[in-house]
């Protein structure tokens, strides 16, 4: 297994077309895709159709999704948050006072595959995983013989699930699994 230990602020951010974000790409997979990205202004959001979207706040305030056609907002406004709608759903995302970094989470809709979901103390990942990233606070992990010590913004990576304990918990993670 190669798993990969990265830290958020070495991965380089691509400009978004609009100008209004960028996007630091963290994995791209056959099924599945996971990146960061930086909204700065209100901004389209890019259509991706056929795809399942699912996003986590990493820092900021939040993000008000707001889809075209009208239909309810969708909020992430707290870590450990998750929001998930259709990659064909036209929305424009408004950062909730200040810049925001949220995860996006992508596969396609029409298949099962990796879920984000909220990792705290009380609510700890159980079986393989295939990411987990760090939001608030300080992890110890063993993966195998593997110890690390992850802060906000340290990620494990894997193209093969894998198991994770948790030595000593934080307070704010996200898993994809």
């Amino acid at each position: 297994m190669t798993l990969r230990h990265i830290r958020l602020h070495t991965v380089p951010a691509s400009p978004w077309k609009n100008g209004a974000g960028t996007t630091r790409l963290l994995t791209e997979q056959p099924e599945w895709r996971l990146s960061v990205a930086s909204i700065t202004r209100p901004a389209p959001f890019s259509s991706f159709a056929g795809l399942f979207r699912q996003m986590g706040l990493l820092a900021g305030n939040g993000v008000r999704l707001l889809p075209v056609s009208g239909a309810p907002p969708l909020l992430l406004d707290q870590p450990g948050g998750v929001i998930r709608f259709s990659g064909d759903l036209p929305l424009t995302g408004v950062p909730l006072d200040g810049p925001v970094d949220v995860l996006n989470l992508m596969r396609p809709a029409d298949r099962t595959g990796p879920n984000l979901t909220a990792i705290t103390p009380e609510n700890l990942p159980s079986g393989a995983l295939l990411g987990f990233i760090a939001v608030e606070g300080h992890w110890d992990v063993m993966t195998g013989q593997q110890h690390y010590t992850l802060a906000a913004g340290d990620i494990l990576l894997s193209k093969i699930p894998f198991e994770l304990t948790i030595l000593k918990a934080g307070q704010i993670a996200y898993a994809g699994n």
